[in-house]
């Protein structure tokens, strides 16, 4: 009898702890994936140079002015590539509130 209550009340608490934990609703992270997704397309188009301007000239003046634009679209695609990060550990933390680096 005692090991048939002590069973019951077992059973009865890991079913209610269970309950507990479920009852906590996910967090509303749309906003953060949003802002991943947006960062992910702005990257994307950063890092690619508008060579458009430098079409219709040639040889050494061609190059004199590609290599600005590439430059230039270097460093953009590392900014969004650094922008990306951060939003994706921003997101990361809005999931997981608990994980190592993310403050509450």
């Amino acid at each position: 009898m005692r090991r048939m209550l002590m069973v019951l009340f077992a059973g009865m608490t890991l079913s209610l702890s269970t309950l507990a934990l479920a009852a906590d609703p996910p967090p509303d992270c749309t906003d953060k994936q949003k802002a991943v997704d947006d960062a992910k397309a702005s990257a994307k188009t950063a890092s690619k140079p508008d060579l458009s301007s430098c079409k219709d000239m040639k040889g050494k003046e061609k190059t004199d002015c590609e290599k600005p634009l590439k430059d230039k679209a270097k460093e953009d695609g590392k900014a969004g590539k650094d922008k990306v990060k951060e939003a994706q550990t921003a997101l990361a933390c809005c999931k997981n509130p608990k994980k190592k680096g993310c403050t509450p």
